[in-house]
């Protein structure tokens, strides 16, 4: 007899570590998923401002190049107009990409706020019509019930007349 309990422990004891591995896989994947969106969000964030930096270090490094060699001005001086330039870029470019982003921004945020007014009113409209469709259907079988009772009332009546005749 003690052989079938220590089996079915034994059972017991499998099964919770087959539950405790499936649970470690999952928080692993679940983990695993969390990094890959975190570095994707990280991604999204950094892009901007990576890309604004390309731009404005290429314009100034192009201006740099021009002034140096083509206008023959002095190394310091050309620097010195070459980073005006990146920032001057960097800046105004990020600026003007923030502003554009806001203006976006304040549309679908519009947007939204016409969607979800469109929405409440089609769930006004949707509730008044359930309501008027429940009064209808109220209507209609107090009608049918008014409509039995009189024809109850009728063939009692048809029923007392034929007992005393």
């Amino acid at each position: 007899m003690a052989k079938p309990k220590e089996d079915t422990s034994k059972d017991h004891k499998r099964e919770l570590k087959e539950r405790e591995r499936l649970k470690k896989e999952q928080e692993a994947r679940l983990r695993k998923r969390l990094e890959a969106e975190r570095k994707r969000l990280n991604k999204i964030v950094s892009f901007p401002f990576k890309s604004l930096f390309l731009i404005g270090s290429v314009c100034g490094i192009v201006y740099l190049l021009y002034n140096y060699y083509f206008e023959a001005n002095t190394l310091l001086n050309s620097l010195l107009k070459g980073f005006i330039l990146f920032v001057v870029i960097y800046f105004g470019l990020g600026i003007t990409v923030l502003i554009w982003f806001l203006i976006l921004a304040k549309i679908r945020q519009k947007e939204a706020e016409e969607r979800r007014r469109i929405e409440e009113e089609f769930a006004r409209e949707r509730e008044r019509a359930a309501l008027e469709g429940k009064l209808e259907r109220d209507l209609l079988l107090k009608e049918a019930q008014d409509k039995r009772e009189e024809e109850i009332r009728k063939l009692r009546e048809q029923l007392e007349s034929s007992k005393e005749s």
